[in-house]
């Protein structure tokens, strides 16, 4: 019989693995999503934020492009006004994501300072007309949630996320922080907990969740229906199956040299998705594939300053050999 952990989550119409992977601008793209689902086959996985006028108008579509593999996928949306929302959301729907979500979270000024992103929580009555709009269009043929913070400054989310459900939001995803308290001061576990108890939607936790110890704990504290694994999957993306082997009460680790060979494979997946500048973009994820080998700190360095793919890759494969006789634990 299953436990909590294995149970699923009903959102709206679909059913989702208590684990789910967060949207990262920049880091959680087509490539890391791919090589996640080498470790997690059948866990939400989440789009980067996209502008809804960004997905309207764009001529090559390239926000709303990926792989079947990346399956279950849903789109995360960020918004300041109701203009360009009916045509973007016709286009993720049509293009076969499964839920939407309304960035109502992000604290990064280039964001905030338009209105969008975590400033929503200092608009209700914006906020409430962007999920009117989002709802009208949706009309029911995937999920609509919504992923907030404690607050932009005032820590209102017990307030904010009661008003998202009344609108129609089907899940409530919180990142318990204030806007200026970015990511790394202390997640009010209570404001969490006293969101879950107000609500009668999942609400799923976001925030250092890296190991399933932590996610336990998180549990105990807050009654949450699930998680999001977010930082951890940065040059990890076995990180979300370590934790749910852990949760079945198994083991999953990956090895140095396993490391070592996604970071290729991630620069593979990273030429074929943005072309042969591709290996630039991917200087962001090789810091973490590489931190646990020898003079890492040289290597980094070396990684970082290529100029060509060609000679990145050299250097990987160089570390790849002088790594492959002693693979440690990561």
């Amino acid at each position: 019989m299953n436990n909590f952990w294995q149970e699923k989550i009903k959102i709206g119409t679909l059913e989702v693995p208590r684990f789910m992977a967060a949207p990262l601008d920049g880091i959680t793209d087509s490539p890391l999503r791919q090589l996640i689902r080498d470790f997690s086959k059948t866990e939400l996985l989440m789009s980067e934020m996209r502008h809804v006028a960004c997905v309207c108008n764009e001529k090559d579509g390239r926000s709303v492009i990926y792989e079947p593999v990346e399956h279950p996928l849903a789109f995360q949306f960020s918004a300041n006004k109701i203009d360009f929302i009916a045509g973007a959301v016709e286009k993720v729907i049509q293009r076969g994501f499964i839920m939407i979500n309304l960035n109502c979270g992000c604290p990064a000024p280039v964001v905030t300072k338009s209105g969008s992103g975590s400033a929503l929580m200092n608009n209700i009555p914006l906020f409430k007309e962007l999920v009117k709009e989002f709802t009208r269009t949706i009309n029911g043929r995937v999920p609509f949630t919504v992923k907030i913070r404690a607050g932009y400054k005032e820590r209102n989310a017990v307030q904010f996320a009661q008003v998202a459900q009344d609108l129609g939001v089907e899940c409530i995803m919180i990142h318990p922080r204030t806007a200026p308290e970015g990511f790394t001061s202390r997640l009010d576990y209570d404001l969490a907990k006293r969101v879950k108890q107000a609500l009668t939607i999942p609400v799923i936790f976001s925030g250092n969740i890296n190991r399933f110890e932590q996610a336990q704990r998180v549990y105990e504290m807050t009654g949450v229906d699930g998680f999001m694994i977010g930082r951890a999957l940065w040059g990890a993306p076995w990180k979300m199956r370590e934790i749910t082997d852990a949760a079945e009460g198994k083991v999953f680790a990956a090895d140095t040299v396993t490391a070592l060979k996604y970071a290729l494979k991630h620069l593979e997946l990273n030429l074929q998705s943005f072309g042969p500048k591709g290996f630039i973009p991917f200087k962001k994820q090789l810091p973490q594939y590489i931190r646990s080998i020898k003079d890492a700190s040289e290597w980094r360095g070396k990684l970082l300053r290529s100029q060509t793919e060609p000679e990145m890759r050299d250097f990987m494969h160089t570390i790849i050999q002088e790594n492959s006789t002693a693979p440690g634990s990561i």
